[in-house]
């Protein structure tokens, strides 16, 4: 494998962060063996200012998020209570805020529903059973 140059290396680097080139792509323009592209981006203390870079553009998103979170929670109350909004729409803004909130409604347990009839059941067309293992249609 070649030894790259500081300044090669540099542009490899700036042409996959700051391009969005892929290795295979950064070796045919720069006419690099693909495996060089790789050791290069593969290299932990040349990454190390990208990956700087990249923390510090998160956390600036995550500020901006939080800034915002309290505005977008009052548009949400005004949601639920605006009298001219659509009732699925208030009823989502509810049920966001109460997750949200940690509010949980325990569910209650499956049970099975068994309806008697007084007379003949009426006929769906369903199958009925007659037997253990007989089935039939009414």
């Amino acid at each position: 494998m070649a030894r790259l140059s500081d300044r090669r290396c540099e542009d490899v680097l700036r042409a996959y962060f700051e391009e969005g080139l892929e290795a295979e792509d950064i070796a045919a323009r720069m006419r690099l063996n693909l495996r060089t592209v790789v050791s290069v981006l593969c290299d932990k203390r040349r990454l190390e200012p990208y990956h700087a870079r990249s923390e510090a553009a998160r956390l600036r998103a995550q500020i901006c998020v939080n800034e915002n979170a309290e505005e977008a929670a009052r548009r949400q109350a005004r949601l639920l209570r605006g009298e001219e909004t659509a009732q699925t729409v208030t009823q989502r803004a509810a049920k966001d805020i109460l997750d949200r909130a940690g509010v949980r409604v325990e569910k209650a347990d499956k049970q099975d529903i068994t309806i008697r009839f007084a007379g003949n059941p009426p006929n769906i067309g369903m199958p009925r059973r007659r037997e253990a293992d007989e089935w039939t249609s009414t």
